[in-house]
């Protein structure tokens, strides 16, 4: 699913929860991966990865797309 398609999944109160789930879906292997490169062990990874997800779901709304929806992610990565 693209990204636009996504974003107004979860920027629409009737679909949001659904729509997040995707997004979730969509990224949540990039994201654990990045995030298990920084601190090695599995279960820190799994939640640092929940912690972002949440902070995403927190900040959607900011989202101005002025860049690709994994590229502001990532930066909530790091």
């Amino acid at each position: 699913m693209e990204d636009k398609e996504l974003l107004l999944k979860v920027r629409n109160p009737e679909t949001r929860g659904y729509g997040f789930n995707l997004l979730v879906r969509a990224y949540q292997q990039r994201v654990y991966w990045l995030v298990r490169k920084m601190v090695i062990d599995h279960d820190d990874a799994d939640d640092i990865t929940q912690e972002v997800f949440i902070k995403v779901h927190k900040a959607i709304d900011q989202f101005r797309e002025d860049s690709q929806l994994y590229t502001w992610i990532y930066r909530i990565a790091t």
